[in-house]
């Protein structure tokens, strides 16, 4: 029987770069993972005006393995490969990585050697206008040649692939980098630089500052965490008692100031210790782009705390390896340290304890030094320093790294009452949904605690019946964030609107003492005066309508971007000049090159109105009426700092003055006709709104000469 034969358009080229890439970040993101597949070290991304280059020191191709593999789109031979050669899972299957060179531009030079045949390179070239016009994708040609290798690839290794793309089809921008960023960083493990299980990806950009805006994205995935405990052995002058020694301890949750503990542990034979561990809290939208499922892979593959001995990284620990016991306790549901003294413990402190898959860690150890220490003080024939296995991959277990583990654990079961004791507060000031979601996230801890007591099908059940209340909670969460802003900007519009009632009635009897005058005189002298008089109302109404500018255009309303500081505020003192007459604002100390959190100019404009009017209202009655604006760095926050001379608050039940209805002081009939006061809802609006920016609110200590200091603070992203 006749039969007839399956075609393929050329023009399918074209066609499948467009659809099954879609944008030039993913495209390129694609290339950089053939190289990681191909189990390169390095990856060097140059981008020149009008082209492209990719370079790499990985294993390159033999010309049958480029006409087989890299030459036959869709091949699936990556399907087969579990695990390359260095341990990696390979990240493509669908051969589909080569139609992103044809998306990114209009030619391709393609030159590499292969690892077991150095020597030699193939060199390959593609004009993607000339192939797409070929009748059949079976006819579409690629020229290449086969000679000795000229030239090495990435890190001067003889080995790899480069690839050049000449006649750009996309504009290559911040955002796009930043993008590129967030769909590769996840290849590369967070191990120092120079060991041989790395893969680090290089940008060189004709601009500095697009190069340091994608390394910058590439790292921040460690940035995301929710605590961190650092740690380090102080070093001692005194020979009295060579076994005792000190550990400083930091904890520090994000966004808050942290917390310094000092411990002695006694019969311990280190010398010098120091770690951090950041422990991550992978439930909601995370920060920088990061999505949450790449985030708990990454910590699955990469997690623990892993130990470096002189700067070189001991392979045995890392998240499949239970050094520090945290896992067979948090199975055990052990809920009271071991290491912590009576006066840290609390009930059920330990629920918090974080497991591998929660945590990236460092902890630094020489062990020569130890070797060295151990010699001087005569004790290396009892081989109980710190010291590597002839395997050179883990410690011996003696004294001394049993001291090592106990110092490291203690950080994590100190992280883990603080942690139990934050939960137990609460409710507190916060998002919506916080206490919700956070209950749910327990569930969901606690069953994955048990994940290996339970039959698998019905693991899978429950765990999938978790995660969608999880997601649900935080929806519900997120939704009701969304209408914060808003509330608190028309509660404060609300709040004006008292003050300009009062504003503008006073110019309204102004108006109509003008007009009784122009009824009994001559019009003529006095008429000119009634209109200068008319003027000057009309100016007054004007200024006392500027309260209303946050809201009276859309886009301050709805367009959230990084603000700078001194200007808006500059612009809102302007905008309620009438409400503060006679008061003296001083924004010399205010730093000009402050950013806000990412807002709109009505939520800022909440915020500060209302903290410049309470100021106002609190120096009605005094003799100096000053308020002081100012700013600093401290502890990875910045603060913004109002200031004034007025009646001053009791710092000790500061906090209730942010509850709804309260106020401190009584509002007289005089302050009610300046407009100031309302009914007690200022502070709320504004530590509403200010949980909705990530930032925290509160009354601090004031400097000498003010009354009552005032401060917003937040932490750079």
């Amino acid at each position: 029987m006749p039969s007839f034969e399956f075609t393929v358009d050329a023009a399918l080229l074209k066609e499948l770069g467009e659809r099954l890439v879609g944008q030039p970040h993913i495209a390129l993101a694609e290339l950089i993972k053939n190289s990681y597949d191909a189990d390169a070290n390095t990856v060097v991304v140059r981008i020149d005006e009008d082209s492209l280059t990719i370079t790499d020191d990985g294993d390159g191709m033999s010309p049958d393995r480029f006409k087989n593999f890299w030459m036959r789109v869709g091949s699936p031979h990556k399907q087969a490969i579990e695990r390359t050669a260095k341990n990696r899972r390979p990240t493509g299957s669908k051969g589909i990585g080569r139609l992103a060179v044809q998306f990114l531009g209009t030619t391709l030079a393609l030159r590499t050697s292969p690892r077991e045949e150095p020597a030699r390179q193939l060199l390959a070239t593609v004009d993607w206008s000339t192939a797409a016009k070929a009748r059949e994708l079976t006819s579409a040609r690629v020229d290449y040649a086969v000679g000795p290798r000229k030239k090495a690839y990435a890190n001067g290794r003889p080995h790899g692939v480069e690839i050049v793309i000449g006649g750009l089809n996309q504009h290559w921008d911040v955002e796009q980098l930043k993008s590129l960023a967030q769909q590769v960083w996840q290849l590369q493990p967070p191990f120092q630089r120079g060991i041989e299980s790395d893969f680090e990806v290089q940008l060189e950009h004709w601009s500095p500052d697009f190069a340091k805006v994608f390394d910058v994205q590439m790292h921040r995935n460690l940035d995301i965490w929710g605590a961190r405990v650092r740690g380090r052995i102080i070093p001692s002058k005194s020979r009295i008692d060579i076994r005792e020694r000190t550990v400083r301890y930091t904890l520090e949750f994000a966004g808050e100031d942290p917390e310094v503990l000092e411990r002695t542990f006694v019969g311990c034979d280190l010398h010098a210790l120091d770690f951090e561990i950041r422990i991550f809290s992978l439930y909601n939208r995370q920060k920088f782009g990061i999505v949450v499922e790449t985030a708990r892979e990454y910590l699955k593959e990469y997690g623990g705390v892993h130990i470096y001995d002189g700067g070189f990284h001991l392979p045995y620990y890392g998240p499949e390896t239970d050094w520090l016991r945290t896992e067979i306790d948090h199975s055990h549901r052990l809920s009271r340290s071991k290491l912590l003294p009576e006066e840290l413990q609390i009930e059920s402190g330990l629920n918090n304890l974080p497991t591998n898959s929660r945590i990236y860690g460092v902890a630094r150890v020489d062990t020569s030094l130890e070797r060295e220490e151990a010699r001087k003080e005569r004790r290396v024939r009892l081989n109980e320093f710190l010291q590597i296995q002839a395997s050179r991959d883990r410690l011996v277990d003696n004294p001394a790294y049993r001291s090592m583990r106990d110092i490291v654990r203690f950080a994590l079961d100190f992280y883990a009452v603080r942690q139990t004791a934050r939960m137990n507060d609460i409710p507190k000031p916060g998002r919506i949904g916080q206490v919700a979601s956070a209950k749910v996230r327990r569930v969901e801890e606690v069953l994955k605690s048990f994940e290996h007591q339970i039959p698998k099908p019905v693991f899978r059940a429950i765990s999938s019946e978790v995660q969608e209340a999880v997601k649900a909670s935080e929806t519900e969460a997120e939704n009701a964030l969304k209408q914060l802003g808003l509330m608190g900007a028309l509660a404060t519009a609300g709040i004006a609107a008292l003050a300009y009632e009062h504003e503008a009635a006073k110019q309204l009897t102004q108006l109509e003492e003008i007009a009784r005058r122009f009824r009994r005189h001559d019009p003529s002298p006095v008429g000119r005066e009634l209109v200068s008089s008319l003027s000057e109302w009309i100016s007054a109404a004007r200024r006392t309508r500027a309260i209303f500018a946050p809201l009276n255009a859309q886009e301050n309303r709805e367009t959230r971007v990084r603000l700078k500081a001194a200007p808006l505020i500059e612009e809102i003192i302007s905008n309620i000049r009438s409400l503060i007459r006679g008061i003296s604002i001083d924004l010399d100390q205010l730093d000009l090159a402050i950013k806000l959190p990412e807002g709109t100019v009505a939520e800022w404009s909440a915020v500060f109105q209302n903290v410049f009017i309470n100021a106002a209202n609190a120096l009605v009655d005094a003799d100096h009426r000053e308020i002081f604006v100012w700013s600093k760095d401290s502890y990875g926050r910045t603060r913004i700092i109002i200031e004034d001379t007025g009646s001053g608050v009791e710092l000790r039940t500061a906090e209730d003055l942010f509850k709804p209805f309260v106020r401190k002081l009584e509002i007289s009939s005089d302050r009610r006709e300046l407009g100031l006061g309302g009914m007690g809802m200022g502070l709320s609006i504004v530590r509403m709104v200010a949980n909705n920016l990530d930032c925290r609110v509160r009354f601090v200590e004031p400097s000498e000469g003010y009354a009552t200091a005032f401060e917003l603070s937040w932490a750079e992203k």
